[in-house]
């Protein structure tokens, strides 16, 4: 006969080991005693949610009319926003949605004795913002969008003349950051915008452009440490004229304890010609400091260059 020493438990009805606490929770429902099925669901004025939700819409319209000396003006605005804000706190984490978009149109006539003239304008704009925020730490999103045209006419009975136009543009954006405990940060920036236009006169003459332009940044605070970031530029614009002006720019620096450092350059291509530059700044508190960069217009070349060691001037030019 064997026997077995040690400590006895006993066990009731319906009881789980530890180790099916991470067990699926259907197993968990059939492993459970009837007796759980048995609770009474709270009522709703029990349960309380942590959402917030917001909903806020307008709507305006502005009517306004004048005249003087046989003159007329009359001036219209049509302006809707809407802004939904949307809150919610998932284990200690706070996430926020706010979506707002407006639209605008507006019409404006002059007449006089002599002539009459009109312009009317659209714009369509919508930003969006997303923040999670856990503690200290805190990261965002946003983006925004904007479209708008635009159309002018005016004419002239005396003597008989008269012009017409057409505008349109697009806009975009993005940024991002992050923003963490003991000062550090992380950021980003990115941004693009088209325009383009027609202009035509009474006498059958047309003129066009078109315009783009992209710029992007990042940087990174280290807060005591210092901080780095660089940012860059380009834009085109053109006539059917023929004339035309393209460029672009970088810079990219930062500060480390009491060291920094700056580099930038730029490139361009317009009417005067081609140019390009390149400049530079580096240097320590109190012990070194650099300076100097180059242009260049036209096959023109420019090198200034001043250099200091213990806060005293040792090149200059």
């Amino acid at each position: 006969m064997v026997r077995r020493m040690g400590k006895h438990t006993r066990r009731k009805s319906g009881y789980l080991p530890k180790v099916a606490a991470g067990a699926a929770p259907v197993a968990l429902l059939f492993a459970a005693p009837a007796t759980a099925l048995a609770i009474p669901t709270p009522t709703p004025a029990e349960v309380t949610l942590p959402l917030d939700h917001r909903v806020d819409s307008t709507f305006e319209r502005d009517v306004s009319t004048s005249g003087d000396d046989g003159s007329s003006v009359v001036r219209e605005t049509v302006t809707a926003t809407r802004e939904d804000f949307i809150a919610k706190e998932i284990a200690g984490a706070v996430l926020a949605n706010d979506l707002a978009a407006s639209a605008t149109a507006g019409r404006e006539e002059w007449q006089t004795e002599t002539s009459a003239a009109s312009r009317e304008t659209e714009t369509f704009a919508r930003t969006g913002r997303h923040t999670l925020r856990l503690g200290q730490v805190r990261a965002v999103t946003a983006n925004n969008q904007r479209l708008g045209q635009g159309e002018a006419r005016n004419l002239s009975f005396s003597p008989l003349g008269g012009f017409t136009e057409r505008r349109a543009g697009l806009g975009e954006g993005t940024s991002h950051g992050v923003w963490l405990a003991d000062g550090v940060d992380v950021l980003s920036q990115h941004a693009e915008q088209v325009d383009t236009g027609l202009h035509g006169s009474f006498a059958g003459d047309l003129w066009g452009a078109l315009s783009v332009r992209r710029s992007s940044g990042q940087a990174v605070d280290l807060g005591r440490v210092g901080a780095v970031g660089m940012t860059s530029e380009q834009h085109a614009a053109g006539q059917l004229a023929g004339v035309l002006d393209l460029g672009q720019q970088h810079e990219a620096g930062g500060q480390l304890g009491p060291a920094w450092g700056l580099v930038a350059t730029g490139q361009s291509l317009g009417p005067a010609g081609p140019a390009g530059s390149i400049r530079g700044d580096l240097g320590v508190d109190h012990v070194v400091h650099a300076e100097g960069g180059t242009t260049s217009v036209r096959g023109t070349l420019d090198r200034p260059v001043s250099l200091g060691v213990l806060d005293q001037p040792v090149l200059g030019r």
